[in-house]
């Protein structure tokens, strides 16, 4: 394989993993999951869902499931009865959030009426 090809091959593959990452981030409550975390963590279920006005519990759920294994979110339960379970942010989740605060206020500057 040239050097060429194998320049195309690696910018491939880049392109590859940047499209599946961000079809899953750009999934309708995805960013507003991460930014509510980043407000205050952990967070119960029923508390989150409260947080992220017009979001059903179907959506919240699967959004919480893609981003868990993704490895953004961490999921605890604890052995109580009844269970009770708490979602935060795991390091990776930090960085993204950090990206996520930093694009919004972009947009605050830059798109002001």
């Amino acid at each position: 394989m040239s050097s060429s090809d194998k320049l195309n091959h690696e910018v491939l593959e880049e392109c590859v993993l940047f499209n599946s990452v961000w079809n899953d981030l750009s999934k309708v409550w995805t960013i507003a999951i991460i930014h509510s975390l980043g407000i205050k963590e952990p967070v119960r279920f029923n508390e989150l869902k409260r947080r992220i006005n017009g979001i059903s519990s179907t959506s919240l759920a699967e959004r919480l499931k893609e981003l868990e294994q993704r490895g953004i979110v961490e999921r605890k339960v604890y052995p109580e009865t009844p269970p009770r379970v708490e979602y935060s942010l795991t390091k990776k989740g930090w960085e993204l959030y950090t990206i996520v605060h930093q694009l919004g206020e972009w947009v605050k500057r830059w798109e002001k009426k």
